[in-house]
């Protein structure tokens, strides 16, 4: 809460100053690499175990290698905008859901070099020629740490799609090993190309969790054009949730060999970032909307989010015309937020596991592309104690999240139109009072630790009994680019007493 500080004035004229902060302006970012600037980033990653690199990917084709994070120097460790047709916007253009879309690192990466990612790019199959989804893995050099082989691809699945929205593409391993991968249900809108609430047509509208490893005891992928299973690239986790299943949402499968076995979790509309909690290995998933409603799922084996019989709660469907088994596997949101002006496309993020905000650990923090906002959140099983925005940005698109292997800080993608994009640190910006001074017949209150030039108030009260929220505020201060400042205010000897507080926006 900051310092508090007495000074008696006179004889008869006690002053109080203490400093108060609302949530909302008590975290800020920094440039997490000043001096480096990134072409719309769209994932943040460190291979397991390294402490000194992160990996940011550029939606236009490229990984970029940060090296001595306590230095750090930006490299390309690779390129695929060319050598594999990558799909993506111009530079210029931050919005757009194309391009290279994903990166994950094996858990063995150390011994075997492997690591993956999810693309759009033209390529041609059986289906045509044009906009295809594609999951590969690739492999880094044998020589240089710090350079990913392109034409090392090997492709995992290959498949062709309609439109350039609600790609998600998000990748990552679980404490279990297997690569969980995030697929939106094919674009357009209001779910018109009827890929939602199906696991026997393509690879859409679901998350995938896929044995990489070829384990034994694993099983071959039902036969799929895009799935290449004669490269025998991957295998089925024998538990996935719809091995050897029968029915779905409550009606028989005619052709059980149709079933994707690939799916972990169903009923995605655009499952664009999601995370694990390394603690409790909790998978928390942003969930874009439509029109109405943004949300937030922790998904669990064989969960269904929804859509599109759902918009987070809100209901599509005639409840009389829902499958009959629907409802006793309908995975609620943890929370959720009704759109309005800004607050209109949710950004996943991370779990809090750092030790420099003690006060956040454990906290899910989240953002708005639209808004700038950050929230942080916290739950116990299904129910949130927490739910509150902690920042607003109002200069760039918040578009990923990561965590910086050094220390833990949770790191934010900052889109900003062009090749000027950074990576954001965040980090907690606790007041302080560092003196208060009498000049004439004005009490002088300088403060430290601010949010570099924002504002403060200065709120008063003769009575420490009144509630804080009912303090009137009688001055108005600013933060210089240190985050220093003073106020002033009148005082006079015929009050008894005075309480100041200094208090954020």
């Amino acid at each position: 809460m900051g310092g508090y500080g007495v000074l008696y004035a006179g004889l008869a004229f006690m002053l109080a100053v203490e400093t108060t902060q609302t949530a909302a302006a008590a975290y800020a970012t920094s440039n997490a690499f000043p001096g480096l600037t990134f072409t719309n980033p769209v994932a943040i990653v460190s291979p397991p175990g390294e402490t000194n690199r992160l990996f940011i990917v550029e939606k236009k084709g490229r990984i970029v290698v940060i090296t001595n994070l306590a230095a750090p120097t930006r490299t390309i460790f690779m390129d695929i905008s060319s050598s594999s047709s990558v799909i993506s916007a111009a530079d210029t253009i931050v919005g757009g859901e194309e391009g290279f879309l994903g990166l994950a690192f094996h858990p063995g990466y150390a011994t075997n070099g492997y690591f993956y990612a999810f693309y759009t790019g033209t390529k041609t199959t059986t289906a045509g020629t044009g906009r295809h989804d594609v999951l590969s893995r690739f492999q880094i050099s044998e020589t240089n740490t710090n350079q990913g082989l392109a034409g090392s691809e090997t492709p995992f699945i290959v498949q062709f799609d309609e439109a350039n929205n609600h790609n998600a593409g998000d990748l990552h391993f679980g404490a279990d090993g297997y690569l969980y991968v995030s697929l939106g249900d094919e674009g357009g809108g209001y779910g018109n190309y009827g890929n939602s609430q199906k696991i026997t047509n393509d690879f859409f509208s679901a998350i995938m969790r896929l044995d990489v490893d070829n384990r034994p005891g694993s099983l071959p992928p039902n036969p799929h054009p895009s799935a290449l299973p004669s490269l025998s690239n991957y295998s089925i986790p024998p538990d996935n949730p719809y091995v050897g299943a029968t029915s779905f949402n409550g009606y028989p499968i005619i052709d059980t060999n149709t079933i994707r076995t690939e799916f972990w979790a169903v009923g995605m509309r655009n499952p664009w970032r999601f995370c694990f909690d390394p603690v409790s290995g909790d998978l928390i998933l942003g969930h874009v909307g439509q029109d109405t409603i943004e949300w937030v799922n922790v998904v669990t084996k064989g969960a269904n989010c929804g859509w599109n019989f759902y918009e987070g709660n809100l209901q599509w469907t005639n409840t009389a015309a829902l499958p009959p088994g629907f409802l006793p596997t309908f995975n609620r949101p943890l929370t959720q937020y009704n759109h309005t002006t800004t607050r209109k496309c949710i950004i996943g993020g991370v779990v809090y596991r750092g030790t420099r905000i003690p006060q956040l650990y454990g906290a899910y923090l989240y953002a708005d592309y639209v808004s700038g906002e950050v929230w942080t959140l916290r739950y116990s099983s299904t129910n949130v104690t927490l739910n509150t925005p902690v920042l607003t940005n109002a200069v760039a698109s918040w578009t990923c999240f990561g965590v910086d292997p050094a220390n833990g800080a949770v790191l934010i993608g900052a889109a900003r139109s062009g090749t000027n994009s950074t990576i954001e640190r965040l980090y907690w910006n606790p007041i302080g009072i560092s003196s208060v001074t009498r000049t004439g017949t004005n009490i002088v209150i300088n403060a430290t630790g601010g949010v570099p030039s924002g504002n403060f108030y200065l709120v008063a009260t003769p009575r420490l009994s009144t509630a804080m929220t009912n303090w009137p505020s009688v001055a108005t201060g600013a933060f210089d680019s240190s985050g220093n400042g003073a106020v002033s205010n009148a005082w006079s000897p015929l009050l008894t007493n005075r309480f100041f507080r200094v208090k954020l926006p």
